[in-house]
C-alpha cells in the first residue's frame, strides 16, 4: 500500500447559525465515517464555522479519489490542498473520520497553538494543522474516558 497523508482546507459555503452549522458538521462526518471505512481512509476535519480543515490518510489512490470528491462538493469553495506526502504509519488511526466543531472547551488547545481568533489556514502549515488535530482528538479521547 502507498500511504499518504493529504491535508487541505476550503470555504464552507453554508451559512447557518451555530445550531446549523453542528448539524452540517454531524452530516458531513456521518457520511465520511460510512465511506471511508470502506475505502480504508483516516483522518480528521477542524471545522471553524468559515473553513474545512482537513487531514485524510489511506491510499494514495483512495485519498486522492477522496480529496477529488471533496474539491467537487458544492459545500465547498477555494479547496486547497496544502500537503500530500508518503508516510509509514497513520497520525488518525482511530478515527474513520474524527472531527471538531471549534467550541469553548477546546479554546485551550487552539491557544496552545497560537490560534486565539478565528482559524486562518491561509497562515498556517500542514505540519501545524496536524499537530493542531492530533491535540484535538487527544482532547476528545479523554473527554470520552471520563
Amino acid at each position: 500500500m502507498d500511504l499518504v497523508q493529504l491535508v487541505y482546507y476550503s470555504r464552507n459555503l453554508l451559512k447557518d447559525d451555530d445550531k446549523g452549522q453542528l448539524k452540517l458538521l454531524r452530516e458531513i462526518l456521518a457520511t465520511a465515517r460510512t465511506k471511508n471505512v470502506e475505502r480504508n481512509v483516516t483522518g480528521y476535519l477542524i471545522f471553524d464555522r468559515a473553513w474545512f480543515i482537513q487531514i485524510l490518510e489511506g491510499d494514495r489512490a483512495e485519498v486522492r479519489a477522496t480529496y477529488d470528491r471533496i474539491a467537487r462538493d458544492p459545500r465547498h469553495a477555494d479547496v486547497t490542498l496544502m500537503d500530500m506526502k508518503a508516510i509509514k504509519q497513520r497520525s488518525f488511526t482511530q478515527w474513520s473520520m474524527g472531527g471538531a466543531m471549534r467550541n469553548l472547551d477546546q479554546q485551550e488547545v487552539f491557544l496552545e497553538h497560537g490560534i486565539s481568533g478565528q482559524v486562518d489556514p491561509t497562515k498556517l502549515t500542514a505540519a501545524k494543522i496536524v499537530a493542531l488535530a492530533a491535540d484535538l482528538a487527544a482532547l476528545e479521547a479523554r473527554k470520552r474516558a471520563a
